[in-house]
C-alpha cells in the first residue's frame, strides 16, 4: 500500500510539472487543476500593457527600389522567391482560413489572399513554394522573425512557435502590436468589430451587463481579450457583479469549451463568430456591436520592409481589379447586412 500511494503521489506530481503553458510562458492554475480544459485556459488574463507606439502606418509600396517587374524589390522578397513563401494562417475561420476536414485543404479569403501574393512573387502552389502554416491566436504574431520576437522565442513555451515569412489571420492592425513584436502591418484588407456568441439555452443576454458572474472567452492577447478585461473592469468600477474574463491559446478552443458548457459566452470577431454559429447550430450569435471597429491587415517582421512593400502593391491591384472587394461578397455573402462593413480605404491610392 505504501508503494501504491508513492507511485500515485509521484504521479500526480509529474502531471503538475508537466501542466501546459501560455504563450507568455506561466503555467496556469485553471488547465493544471482541471486537464479537460485547453493549454493556456487562464480565469485571470492579462491586458496587453500599453505602449508609446501611437500610428500602425504601413510603407507605401512606392517608396523604395523596384525589380523589373515594376513591383517591390529587395532582399527580403528576393530571398522568398528563392525559397518559398510561408504564411501563418488560422484553420477555424469559416470564412476566411479553414481546413476542409475531408480533403484536409484551407479554404477562405485568406487563403485566397495568400495564394495571390504567392503568385506575383512567381512562388508555385504546395508547400515547396507557398507553404500554409497553422499557428494558434495566442502564439502567432511570435512566428515572425524579429529581434524582440527572437528574444522572446528563448522562452520555452515560445520556442517550437513555427517562423513564417507572413501572418494572414485576421490579426487587427495596432500601434501596441508594432512595438511589442518589431511586426509591421500591410495596408488594410477588411475590417470587423467583436460580438457575443452564446448558447441557444442562454436567455435575457443581450450584451456584456447580462453577463455578470459568468465565463467569457476569448483568444489570449487579442484584441476581443482585451475589450473582455475592459468590460469586465468598467462592471467592477461600476460595482455590478463582472463577468468572469477567461482566455485560451487558441480562440477556436472557446467554440468547444462553450459546447461542453466550461464557458458560458465567446467574445470575438464577428466574422469568426459567424463561422462558428454555421459549424454549431446550438448558437446564438447575439445581435450586439463591440465597441471597436478594427482593421485586419497582414503582417509581417520589420526587418523586412521590401515585402511589406511588395505585399502592398499586390492588394492595391487586387483593389484596382475588383478582387478584393468580389472576394468579400463572395466569402462573406451569407453574413447580415449589419455585419457586412465595408472595405477601409486604401492609404496609398493615388
Amino acid at each position: 500500500m505504501i508503494r501504491i500511494a508513492a507511485l500515485v503521489a509521484a504521479l500526480a506530481c509529474l502531471a503538475a510539472c508537466a501542466a501546459p503553458a501560455a504563450p507568455g510562458g506561466t503555467p496556469t492554475a485553471s488547465s493544471t487543476a482541471n486537464p479537460a480544459l485547453p493549454p493556456g485556459y487562464d480565469e485571470h488574463p492579462q491586458r496587453t500593457p500599453p505602449c508609446s507606439t501611437t500610428s500602425a502606418d504601413s510603407p507605401d509600396p512606392a517608396a523604395g527600389p523596384l525589380g523589373p517587374d515594376g513591383r517591390p524589390d529587395g532582399p527580403a522578397v528576393r530571398r522568398v522567391r528563392e525559397r518559398g513563401l510561408r504564411v501563418g494562417v488560422s484553420q477555424t475561420g469559416q470564412f476566411r482560413s479553414k481546413r476542409d476536414l475531408v480533403t484536409g485543404e484551407l479554404f477562405g479569403l485568406e487563403i485566397d489572399l495568400a495564394k495571390r501574393i504567392a503568385a506575383a512573387l512567381g512562388v508555385p502552389a504546395g508547400d515547396e513554394g507557398l507553404r500554409l502554416v497553422s499557428l494558434p491566436t495566442g502564439g502567432r504574431l511570435y512566428s515572425l522573425d524579429t529581434a524582440a520576437n527572437r528574444e522572446a522565442r528563448a522562452d520555452t513555451a515560445l520556442a517550437d512557435v513555427p517562423e513564417v515569412d507572413l501572418v494572414i489571420a485576421g490579426v487587427s492592425a495596432t500601434p501596441c502590436r508594432v512595438e511589442k513584436y518589431g511586426l509591421l502591418f500591410s495596408e488594410p484588407y477588411g475590417q470587423t468589430h467583436s460580438g457575443l456568441l452564446v448558447r441557444a439555452g442562454l436567455t435575457g443576454v443581450a450584451g456584456p451587463d447580462d453577463l455578470g458572474g459568468k465565463k467569457v472567452c476569448s483568444g489570449v492577447s487579442t484584441t476581443n481579450s482585451d475589450e473582455v478585461i475592459d468590460e469586465r473592469d468598467r462592471q467592477l468600477a461600476q460595482r455590478k457583479r463582472p463577468l468572469v474574463a477567461v482566455a485560451v491559446n487558441d480562440t477556436g478552443d472557446c467554440l468547444m469549451l462553450l459546447q461542453r458548457g466550461f464557458v458560458d459566452a465567446v467574445y470575438s470577431d464577428v466574422l469568426v463568430l459567424h463561422g462558428y454559429r454555421y459549424q454549431d447550430p446550438g448558437t446564438v450569435l447575439l445581435d450586439y456591436h463591440g465597441p471597436v471597429t478594427t482593421r485586419m491587415a497582414i503582417a509581417a517582421s520589420g526587418e523586412q520592409e521590401d515585402l511589406v512593400r511588395f505585399v502592398n502593391a499586390v492588394l492595391h491591384d487586387m483593389r484596382a481589379d475588383g478582387s478584393l472587394q468580389r472576394a468579400n461578397e463572395e466569402w462573406f455573402a451569407g453574413l447580415p447586412e449589419h455585419h457586412r462593413l465595408p472595405l477601409p480605404d486604401d492609404p496609398h491610392q493615388r
